[in-house]
């Protein structure tokens, strides 16, 4: 019985552990999915897609879901590599989502001069996009830097015995 209970105790603490990892795959893949969207679809169809953003993108995730589905069974190192990495990857796909829409951004709000209306629509729906890879990117940095739990020596200092002369 004792066993049944602290393995529902550890199933507890990695989930409560890797909840910053799934909100930041879950954030990873509809930023994604946004991206792919605006970026194949209505007024920026014919543009051209970054393999690159993709690339980085896909590899993130993947390595999120390793992360989370072998979390405890990786050791700290490789679970570090795996959110530093994850992270690195993000960043990346995402400076390149946002890069391919700065000239749309420039035109709507710079040069406010008979834009199409699907011009504004692809932009609102890439700024949703955004968010979302900007919520996957916070939520690993927060577990980047939350405490791990780590197994504590306690060192205790006696008085040394009175030399005898």
């Amino acid at each position: 019985m004792a066993n049944h209970t602290d393995q529902t105790i550890q199933t507890k603490q990695t989930l409560k552990t890797s909840i910053p990892e799934i909100v930041a795959l879950v954030g990873a893949i509809a930023g994604l999915a946004v991206y792919l969207v605006t970026s194949t679809t209505g007024y920026m169809a014919g543009q051209g897609v970054s393999v690159a953003a993709i690339a980085l993108s896909v590899v993130a995730i993947v390595a999120l879901i390793v992360k989370i589905a072998l979390g405890s069974r990786l050791g700290d190192v490789l679970n570090d590599v795996l959110t530093v990495g994850s992270e690195a990857l993000l960043i990346g796909g995402f400076a390149l989502f946002v890069l391919a829409r700065v000239r749309l951004a420039a035109d709507i709000y710079f040069i406010p001069v008979n834009y199409p209306a699907s011009e504004e629509t692809a932009l609102n729906i890439s700024v949703i996009g955004v968010a979302c890879y900007l919520i996957a990117i916070i939520a690993l940095i927060v577990k980047a830097f939350t405490a791990k739990d780590v197994a504590r020596a306690i060192i205790s200092v006696e008085p040394a015995a009175p030399a005898v002369a």
